[in-house]
């Protein structure tokens, strides 16, 4: 049985999502929100690059913007089934991979075919080999501030404190001075405590 080039297509496309999804080991780390954003600015910055024909300065090189500064909910994958395809890394790669997609071919109306399956391979391959899944790319932990340290930060915003009011009081007593001196010249026998507001 012959197959159409539409069909042809659907099946390689299948292939490769096969291929995908046995890519992932079998028990997926669990993705944290810090974790998530890094891996998300740094996939677009390393796929989200294409070249384009400008009328008058010829072939440029764009780069897509990640716009985001938050990550998406499902993305974040703190318990329950980390392989899911419905959140954690598989659905990081899943939806960046659209993103590239889309922009590097906006007119085309197909989400899932073999172009999109693709750059999501070779998405999943870089988060493999750049060692993600064993946390490099988690923050480090934070040291608890001690009693004398949360004592000595409260000390020092305090001093920030009145430095700042200080220098507003320095500016509002300039601003008196400078507006009693235009009043005596508008009025120069009128006095202040004689003005009804």
């Amino acid at each position: 049985m012959n197959l159409t080039l539409h069909q042809t297509i659907e099946k390689e496309s299948r292939k490769t999502y096969g291929q995908v999804n046995r890519m992932w080991p079998d028990k997926l780390p669990y993705l944290e929100s810090d974790e998530a954003l890094r891996a998300y600015k740094r996939l677009l910055n390393r796929f989200g690059k294409k070249e384009t024909m400008h009328p008058t300065l010829g072939w440029r090189k764009r780069k897509l913007h990640p716009g985001r500064k938050k990550p998406r909910k499902c993305w974040v994958c703190l318990s329950g089934d980390s392989n899911s395809l419905r959140r954690g890394w598989r659905r990081l790669v899943h939806d960046i991979s659209h993103r590239v997609y889309d922009w590097r071919f906006p007119k085309s109306n197909r989400h899932h075919d073999i172009a999109q399956a693709k750059i999501e391979q070779e998405m999943a391959q870089f988060v493999i080999d750049s060692g993600w899944l064993n946390g490099t790319l988690k923050s480090k932990p934070k040291a608890k501030p001690t009693k004398d340290e949360k004592q000595k930060a409260k000390e020092i915003n305090l001093v920030k404190l009145i430095r700042s009011w200080e220098r507003k009081e320095t500016t509002a007593k300039t601003y008196i001075k400078k507006y009693r001196l235009k009043l005596k010249r508008l009025r120069p026998t009128m006095r202040l405590g004689d003005i009804i507001l």
